[in-house]
């Protein structure tokens, strides 16, 4: 099997970072397991996404004297400037920057030192970027765009492609789902491009470029324009116009994650460009392509064309996270990041399979009495993968009609991924799925197939959730189902059991302590009412068992 050239990420949560005197987004959904990144997202807690117009962005507040804005060159970059090879990515980022050493103040000192006081913070951020910041930086070079806006999933998702916010948004780039068509990004239950790394990337830059020649081609108005939305910035404007105040970034009076927004940015852009002289590590990143993206033309079943490429299934779906499902989408796009190394394996093996199909289709003769959920059940699938790949807009069906019925390439071993549906042989006699804590109901789940996918009772989930056993369950809703080492059993009347606590060491992460009590870091996650990816502290103290646990 080719060994890829992408770099492993570490195994472990980030540690939580002290919170400076100005208020810092809290990082969750951190990094996780295999090769490249998990599928639990990371973002920072607030945070302003692209497409947050009109939403309540929170109180905003007055920092020092905003009547003039200090402008001051810092010099020590010029080093960098005309280098025609750079020893790694940080030094081609750094030589391009443009407006990372204009400024000086408080505010981003303040962010500096934030950074300097958590170097492990910098240097696992920077190692979970590795897969995708050289494309990101050529695509900013392409634009000629400052160098600094390659680093911006850093502030925005500590470069997870899975980060999404309380408010929706999603990716890298935190793109609200209302705004991702806008910029022409797809999303479907297929794709959602918002978290594809490639054409989010685009879409986003394309944004920025946009709001810079909306504010006077300002760079820090275009910046806090993404993160609060356009028209945000220009009531700050306004009423600072009414005051006969000064109108630049650092006089107006604006949500205080704007605030910290830029100054965070402008901090890290000078951490990366110099990181010796702060005395910083960051991961060692080359100055060349980690990965590439290959056009196959047609659908294609992912764990397939791990299969092809010599790569394990979760390896090429982490680098491919728009595509939600199992395969890639019937309609486009069809193009697949790859580690480099893997590429002509690839297309040589792909040439060699010859008509063997792409996409595996079961074709059902609908009987009398038959529903589409009936159908989902029997084939493993999802209700909304019946309506879409056969053109069903209801749950209307007729006898002696036929229906498509995709399957995944590796049944018995089916890619796991985030929003997947289960796959599994009808016919295989494999023990079932070990059943969460928690489970999020899908469409077309109902408690029976529930119970059926991890052998649990109808009865059993009832009573659990106190529910009615032919309940009718809605997409999102939250199960309580069973732990890593047996049920979740919760008192019907008070609804919880008795905490078991536990004090965070130094060097541990969800994973860690999961593995150790034998539970799943989203058991802990839901016990103390945070997300898998938050990070954890050393001293802080976490519930190990369901106390205090709501039934839904």
């Amino acid at each position: 099997m080719p060994s890829s050239s992408v770099p492993p990420l570490p195994v472990h949560a980030l540690p939580l970072l002290p919170r400076p005197r100005l208020p810092l987004k809290r990082l969750c959904l951190l990094v996780g397991t295999t090769v490249l990144l998990n599928a639990c997202s990371s973002m920072m807690e607030g945070t302003g996404s692209l497409g947050n117009e009109g939403l309540d962005v929170g109180a905003t507040r007055q920092v020092g004297d905003r009547s003039v804005a200090a402008r001051v060159r810092i010099p020590g970059t010029d080093t960098l400037a005309g280098a025609g090879e750079y020893p790694d990515i940080w030094s081609r980022i750094g030589a391009g920057l443009q407006f990372a050493y204009d400024y000086d103040n408080a505010r981003i000192e303040e962010q500096l030192a934030f950074y300097k006081d958590n170097p492990s913070y910098l240097k696992i951020v920077t190692e979970r970027a590795s897969p995708f910041i050289y494309e990101i930086v050529e695509e900013v070079e392409r634009r000629g765009l400052p160098t600094e806006l390659a680093l911006l999933p850093i502030v925005e998702s500590a470069f997870n492609p899975n980060a999404v916010s309380p408010g929706n948004s999603v990716g890298l780039w935190q793109i609200a789902s209302s705004t991702a068509p806008v910029l022409g990004l797809k999303r479907d239950w297929w794709y959602d491009g918002s978290r594809d790394p490639i054409a989010s990337t685009s879409a986003a830059l394309g944004y920025l470029t946009q709001l810079q020649q909306m504010f006077d081609e300002s760079w820090l108005l275009a910046l806090a324009a993404y993160n609060t939305g356009p028209g945000n910035v220009r009531k700050a404007i306004t009423r600072n116009e009414g005051r006969d105040r000064a109108v630049d970034y650092w006089s107006l009076n604006l949500p205080s994650i704007t605030e910290d927004f830029v100054p965070k940015l402008i901090a890290l852009s000078r951490l990366v460009a110099t990181p010796d002289h702060y005395g910083m590590e960051l991961a060692k990143v080359p100055n060349a392509p980690a990965v590439t993206l290959v056009e196959v033309g047609f659908q294609l079943d992912l764990a397939l064309a791990a299969s092809i490429a010599g790569l394990e299934p979760q390896t090429l779906y982490q680098l491919n996270p728009g595509f939600r499902q199992w395969a890639t989408h019937p309609d486009g796009p069809y193009a697949l990041l790859m580690p480099v190394d893997v590429v002509e394996t690839f297309k040589n093996n792909l040439q060699e399979q010859g008509e063997r199909p792409s996409v595996t289709w079961d074709r059902y003769v609908v009987q009398s009495g038959d529903t589409l959920s009936g159908i989902a059940r029997q084939f493993r699938t999802q209700v909304g993968v019946l309506q879409q790949v056969n053109g069903i807009s209801g749950s209307r069906i007729i006898a002696g009609e036929s229906l498509l019925i995709p399957r995944a390439y590796n049944s018995a071993n089916p890619l796991v991924a985030p929003n997947a549906p289960v796959y599994s042989n009808a016919g295989n006699n494999a023990a079932a799925a070990q059943a969460p804590t928690r489970y999020q109901v899908r469409s077309g789940d109902n408690l029976w197939s529930i119970a059926k996918r991890y052998q649990i009772r109808v009865a059993d989930i009832a009573q659990w959730n106190q529910l009615d056993p032919d309940a009718v369950l809605k997409p999102g809703q939250l199960l309580l189902l069973r732990s890593g080492n047996g049920v979740a059993s919760a008192s019907s009347e008070a609804g919880e059991q008795p905490a078991q606590p536990y004090v965070v060491r130094s060097g541990d992460s969800l994973s860690g302590i999961a593995r150790r009590f034998g539970v799943t870091a989203d058991d802990i996650a839901l016990w103390n009412g945070i997300k898998t990816g938050d990070l954890i502290h050393p001293g802080q103290h976490l519930q190990l068992s369901p106390g205090g646990l709501k039934l839904n």
